[in-house]
């Protein structure tokens, strides 16, 4: 009988042994999993961000194929790269849209528009070089117009494709601290100036980051109309420069003799005069406003001397003298 229960305390405490190493294991597993779950934010934005991101650059990688398929079928070119590349191009098609058919004239439309789209869209390097061939084929005026048109269309395509990859960017600790800065100052200059004027000036300014802008616009609630008109508005100073450069294309040694101290100096002063809105805002929408109920003010009473007049009636002051 003693061995018997010498048996049963020793299985007893060999259980206990194993279950406090069992708890111990769990315990262990718990506090991993409980630091698995305090990483999981940047790891799960990063795991959201990768295929997102992945399917933004086969989309662009895929449509650039398709750009210059149909620039080598259509107009028998290829993207320019260089200065020399677009004085080569812009000879041939400045033939085509000047002593060509209007199906010459129209292809050439249709794929400066594709690429300027593309390259505006998928936020590229190289609209320099398009603003140039705009100058040189359509002149410094319609140029500048029909390239700030596609800056703003194709910004505005940046902005509906920063739903797809900046949303989980946006919990990545350097894109948010951007983000929110971003925030902040649009919330204030809303309150004062309006939105409008603020993103102006983020436009106008030759060094605001205009790919963060478009990318991250539509994640900071940013609507779709002024973000547009504001981008046409922003860019027409550069490209119209650009143009002006254009028109002497075949002069042109490098872009240095475009993006020159002087153009940046120019470029930041209309920068500085879209400022006004935004500092001197309240007051000068005081002082239009005074000058509103003052001449309303005056009408009113305009009106009602007219009406006493008409009934005969003749003010205490005229009576009086």
């Amino acid at each position: 009988m003693h061995g018997g229960h010498s048996s049963a305390q020793a299985f007893m405490n060999d259980y206990d042994h194993h279950s406090e190493d069992d708890d111990d294991d769990k315990t262990t597993t718990d506090r991993e999993d409980k630091a698995s779950t305090e990483l999981s934010p940047g790891w799960a934005a990063w795991q959201r961000l990768v295929p997102r991101l992945a399917l933004f650059v086969c989309a662009g990688a895929i449509s650039f194929y398709i750009i210059l398929q149909l620039a080598n079928l259509l107009l028998s070119i290829d993207l320019p790269h260089t200065l020399q590349d677009v004085q080569a191009i812009a000879v041939q098609l400045d033939t085509m849209t000047t002593t060509g058919s209007w199906q010459d004239y129209f292809a050439v439309v249709i794929v400066f528009a594709v690429i300027y789209l593309w390259q505006q869209g998928f936020s590229m390097p190289g609209s320099v070089l398009l603003n140039l061939l705009s100058g040189h084929l359509y002149g410094v005026v319609a140029g500048s117009l029909w390239t700030s048109y596609l800056t703003a269309l194709g910004s505005t395509l940046a902005y509906f494709l920063g739903w797809l990859v900046g949303t989980p960017a946006m919990e990545m600790s350097w894109i948010k601290r951007r983000a929110d800065a971003m925030r902040e100052q649009m919330d204030k200059e809303k309150k004062s100036t309006g939105l409008f004027w603020w993103l102006l000036f983020a436009r106008l300014f030759p060094f605001s980051p205009y790919w963060f802008i478009n990318l991250a616009s539509p994640l900071l609630g940013i609507p779709v109309l002024p973000f547009f008109w504001s981008t046409f508005l922003g860019s027409l100073p550069y490209n119209f420069v650009c143009a002006q450069a254009g028109e002497v294309l075949g002069e042109l040694t490098s872009t240095s003799d475009i993006l020159t101290v002087s153009l940046m100096f120019k470029l930041l002063l209309v920068s500085l005069v879209s400022l006004i809105p935004i500092i001197w805002g309240k007051a000068i929408q005081a002082k239009l406003r005074g000058w509103l109920q003052r001449g309303q003010k005056d009408d009113e009473e305009m009106e009602l001397e007219a009406h006493q007049s008409s009934l005969g009636y003749i003010p205490v002051s005229t009576a009086v003298n």
